[in-house]
């Protein structure tokens, strides 16, 4: 980013006739502000473990009714035959 500040600065000196104390103070600004703003992004990574948690916690969930359910339809099905004997 150093090279950017100095970029920064020589537009704002030479281009735009700003005194050069200002425009190191407006390069510094904005080369804090760019480097702040990046700090709170989520990283693609960062989404793809967090899609990946909630696809794990929906299958844990579902095996976990699936075999409630399943259990409770054999215990159905075993009182049938057992009443019916």
């Amino acid at each position: 980013m150093a090279l950017n500040r100095l970029r920064l600065h020589n537009i704002l000196v030479q281009d735009m006739d700003a005194p050069s104390g200002a425009a190191t103070e407006v390069a510094e600004v904005i080369d804090e502000g760019i480097k702040g703003s990046t700090d709170g992004l989520a990283t693609k990574l960062d989404v793809e473990h967090a899609i990946t948690s909630e696809v794990n916690r929906l299958l844990r969930w579902l095996m976990t009714a699936g075999i409630t359910i399943g259990g409770a339809i054999i215990a159905l099905l075993i009182a049938i035959i057992v009443r019916g004997s």
